[in-house]
């Protein structure tokens, strides 16, 4: 009988280090269960901070380049208009030249024709 009873007894005292047991595994697993929960939602946040970072950079790169090529199209027309200038100056130089040479001609033409002075009296 004291053998039945000191089974019962130890049977009863490992239920309950086993409810114990199980009592602290439960609040473990829901520590855990809240631990993933906030590690999850931690890495969702820094998942769109990157995301977000990402496109700041790709904007701020693109504003540079956008920036980088107006200052090369306006460089080109500078240049464009530059050159343009260069031509139209030489093209005036040219045509004055041209008009200072045609005046020369027409006079040489002119002095190498005969003075005629013709009086139309009727007579001839």
């Amino acid at each position: 009988m004291f053998r039945k009873d000191d089974k019962l007894k130890k049977l009863e005292e490992k239920k309950d280090l086993l409810e114990t047991k199980v009592e602290s595994l439960e609040s473990k697993v829901e520590e855990l269960k809240k631990e993933k929960a906030q590690v999850e939602h931690k890495k969702k946040l820094e998942e769109e901070d990157i995301k977000h970072m990402v496109k700041i950079k790709e904007e701020s790169l693109e504003l540079k380049f956008k920036k980088k090529e107006m200052d090369l199209e306006a460089k080109k027309n500078q240049e464009i208009a530059k050159v343009k200038d260069e031509f139209r100056d030489k093209l005036e130089t040219r045509l004055l030249q041209e008009t200072e040479n045609i005046k020369e001609m027409y006079g040489e033409i002119l002095q190498r024709l005969p003075n005629v002075n013709v009086k139309l009296a009727g007579d001839v």
